[in-house]
C-alpha cells in the first residue's frame, strides 16, 4: 500500500479558462440506456477542478433519467469544490464523497472504490490531474484508485487555451493511452471564458458515457478472456478453415522479445521430419502481425490434460512428443543462435533486473521465502544452462499449450499405429507441435525439461493417481530415448520458477500463489544433484 503524501493545496488543479457547453448540448447527446447484456451497473465519477464541473448537477439529472438502473458514486476533488458543491451533486447519485484520506486509517477508501467500480470516468479532467495520473502519482484516494483498478477508466480532459498543443498534454496523452484499461475522450473546441475565443478544449459528460459504452464490451471480453487465448506474453486465436484449423499467434503487448524469424528452408525440413508419426511438426508462416499454423485440431494438449487428466491416450501423445523433440535435435542449428528467449527473461529476473514491475515484486517475495542460498542456486543453474556449449537446434518452448491435438486422435486407444496396413497413408497423427517462434540453439535437455517441468507442476497441483502422471513422464522420456538424469530437479525447478515469472509479468501478481509455490520450489531446489554439464558427456 502506498503511503499518501500531502494533498495539493485547494485550487492547484483548477483550470479556469474552459469551454462551457450548454445544457441543451448535454440533453441532445446523452446516449440511450444500454441493453440488458451491457452489464455495466456501477459507475465511479471523479470530478476535478475545471469550471466545466459547474454543469454537472444538470448533466447528472439527465444521466439518472436515461439510466435509472445505474449506480453512480461521485468523488469530488478539493479544487472541484470551487465550482460545484457536493450538496448540488447529491440528489441524482447514490453517494458523493470528498477526495480526501479518511481520519480512520483502517478505512482503505481507495481499495473500496477501485474494487466497486466497473467503470471510472474522470470528468472534467484537468491537465494537473492528468499529469499526476500519467506520472504514476497516487497522493489522493481517487488517484490511487485509478492507478490500481482493473475497471475501465475513461478520461475526459478539460483544457485551457494552448492546452492541446502543449508538450505536457501530448506526453501525458501518449503515456495514458498505452494502459490497457484506459481510454481517452478527445476534447472538442469551445469558447474560453477567459479569452472569449474558441480556443479551450473539453467534452461533455454525455460524450464520456458514450465512450464507456463504446469500449465496455471489448474491455469485458479482454478481462474475461481465458488465459490460453491471451496474456501479456502471447496472444492467440484459433479459427476453422477448410480441412482443419489455423492457429494465429503473436507476441503480447508485454512480451520480453519478438518471435524468431521464419526460415523457409528450415521450415520445409522440419515439416518433413515426422511424416506418419504420432506427433508431427507444424512450422509457422508469417501472416501479418501473426504467425499462422495450419493443423488438424483446435484444442491443445494442455486443455485436454486439465479437463480429462492423465489418460493412456495422452501417454501416447507424450511418447510422440518426445520423439518429435529428438528429431528436431538431430538438425544442425546452422544460423540459428541462442540462448532461448525464455532463459533470457528468466536470467534477468533472477538477477533482480526484471522489465516487469509485477514480476520484480514477485521475485522479491519469492527470494525472501526461498532464502538467499536457494535463490542464488537458481540464478547459477540458469547461468550454467545459458553458458553450456553443447547445443542443438531447440524448439525453445515446447509447451503443452503449443501441441494441437487431432480431433479424432485421442478418441480411441485402437487408432492404427503409424506404418500399419490400416493407417492413413498420409499419416494419422495424434498431434501437431507448433514450432518456429522460439526456435534457438540450446542444450538438448532444455526442451525435454520444459515438458517435464509442466507435467511435474500439473501433477503437484492436481488430484489423481500419481502413477498415471508418472506414466506421462515415462512416455515422454521413452519417446525421446533418455531422461534428464540426476539433475532433473534443477531443470524442473527452473521451468516452474519461469512459469511463476510469466504469470506475474503477463497475467497478474498473486501473492497467495507465490506462497503456495514457495515450499514446493524449496523442496526441488535443495535436492542433491550434480553439474548440468555432465548431461552432455
Amino acid at each position: 500500500m502506498t503511503d499518501p503524501s500531502t494533498s495539493p493545496r485547494p485550487g492547484a488543479e483548477a483550470s479556469r479558462p474552459s469551454a462551457m457547453p450548454g445544457p441543451d448540448a448535454e440533453a441532445s447527446r446523452l446516449p440511450a440506456m444500454p441493453g440488458p447484456d451491457a452489464g455495466l451497473s456501477r459507475l465511479l465519477l471523479v470530478v476535478t477542478g475545471s469550471l466545466a464541473a459547474r454543469n454537472l448537477p444538470f448533466a447528472l439529472t439527465l444521466l439518472r433519467e436515461s439510466r435509472p438502473g445505474l449506480s453512480i458514486r461521485v468523488v469530488v476533488t478539493r479544487s472541484a469544490e470551487r465550482f460545484v458543491t457536493r450538496a448540488a451533486l447529491a440528489p441524482e447519485v447514490d453517494e458523493v464523497m470528498a477526495d480526501e484520506w479518511p481520519d480512520d486509517a483502517a478505512q482503505a477508501r481507495h481499495v473500496e472504490w477501485a474494487e466497486w467500480a466497473q467503470a471510472v470516468v474522470v470528468y472534467p479532467m484537468t491537465l494537473h490531474f492528468m499529469g499526476r495520473l500519467a506520472l504514476g502519482l497516487a497522493d489522493t484516494p481517487a488517484l490511487l484508485a485509478a492507478q490500481c483498478t482493473s475497471a475501465l477508466v475513461v478520461l475526459a480532459p478539460a483544457l485551457p487555451p494552448g492546452g492541446v498543443e502543449s508538450a505536457a498534454y501530448q506526453s501525458h496523452w501518449s503515456a495514458l493511452r498505452e494502459r490497457p484499461n484506459v481510454v481517452l475522450v478527445p476534447p472538442r473546441p469551445g469558447i474560453s471564458t477567459a479569452t472569449g475565443r474558441p480556443d479551450s478544449w473539453l467534452s461533455t459528460l454525455a460524450q464520456a458515457i458514450e465512450t464507456v459504452d463504446a469500449h465496455w464490451a471489448a474491455h469485458r471480453a479482454r478481462r474475461d478472456a481465458p488465459a490460453e487465448d491471451g496474456t501479456g506474453h502471447l496472444l492467440m486465436e484459433v479459427a476453422a478453415e477448410a480441412g482443419g484449423f489455423v492457429w494465429r499467434r503473436r507476441p503480447g503487448r508485454l512480451s520480453h522479445s519478438g518471435f524468431a524469424p521464419v526460415d523457409p528452408a528450415l521450415n520445409a525440413r522440419l515439416a518433413g521430419l515426422l511424416d506418419g508419426a504420432d506427433v508431427r511438426l507444424a512450422p509457422g508462416e508469417p501472416d501479418g502481425a501473426f504467425r499462422a499454423y495450419r493443423v488438424a485440431g483446435a484444442e491443445s494438449a494442455a486443455r485436454i490434460l486439465l479437463r480429462d487428466g492423465p489418460t493412456e491416450q495422452l501417454a501416447r501423445l507424450m511418447r510422440g512428443l518426445g520423439r518429435a523433440l529428438r528429431e528436431v535435435h538431430t538438425v544442425a542449428p546452422g544460423d540459428v543462435t541462442g540462448p532461448p528467449r525464455a532463459l533470457r527473461r528468466l536470467a534477468e529476473w533472477l538477477a533482480g533486473d526484471s522489465r516487469s514491475a509485477p514480476a520484480a515484486a514477485a521475485g522479491a517475495v519469492l527470494a525472501d521465502r526461498l532464502g538467499a542460498k536457494s535463490w542464488d542456486l537458481l540464478r547459477d543453474w540458469c547461468a550454467e544452462q545459458i553458458a553450456d556449449p553443447g547445443v542443438v537446434l531447440s524448439h525453445g518452448a515446447p509447451g503443452l499449450g503449443s501441441l494441437a491435438v487431432h480431433p479424432a486422435g485421442l478418441d480411441s486407444e485402437e487408432m492404427p499405429a503409424p506404418g500399419s496396413p490400416d493407417a492413413d497413408p498420409g499419416g494419422s497423427a495424434v498431434g501437431e507441435l507448433l514450432i518456429g517462434e522460439d526456435l534457438c540453439a540450446a542444450p538438448w535437455y532444455h526442451d525435454l525439461a520444459w515438458i517435464a517441468g509442466e507435467l511435474v507442476e500439473l501433477r503437484w497441483l492436481n488430484d489423481g493417481d500419481p502413477r498415471q502422471w508418472q506414466r506421462l513422464l515415462d512416455a515422454l522420456f521413452e519417446g525421446y530415448g533418455r531422461d534428464l538424469g540426476k539433475d532433473a530437479n534443477r531443470l524442473v525447478a527452473l521451468r516452474i520458477v519461469l512459469h511463476l515469472h510469466d504469470i506475474s509479468a503477463y497475467v497478474g501478481l498473486d501473492a497467495s500463489l507465490l506462497a503456495t509455490y514457495a515450499g514446493f520450489l524449496d523442496f526441488l531446489v535443495n535436492l542433491d544433484g550434480g553439474s548440468p554439464h555432465a548431461r552432455n558427456s
